[in-house]
């Protein structure tokens, strides 16, 4: 996550914790070639 947007949120982030994220996932190609997949967040809550 980066941006001004998450900010409040990756402040707060701590390993194990539950998060609820809405987005979408489309594949990313490297300079070599390789792809990923990548997780376009556009909305994430914390979770108690």
């Amino acid at each position: 996550m980066s941006g001004q947007h998450f900010e409040c949120i990756t402040d707060k982030l701590q390993a194990g914790m539950e998060i609820q994220v809405q987005g979408f996932l489309s594949t990313q190609q490297n300079r070599n070639g390789q792809s990923r997949l990548v997780l376009h967040a556009e909305n994430v809550e914390l979770k108690s």
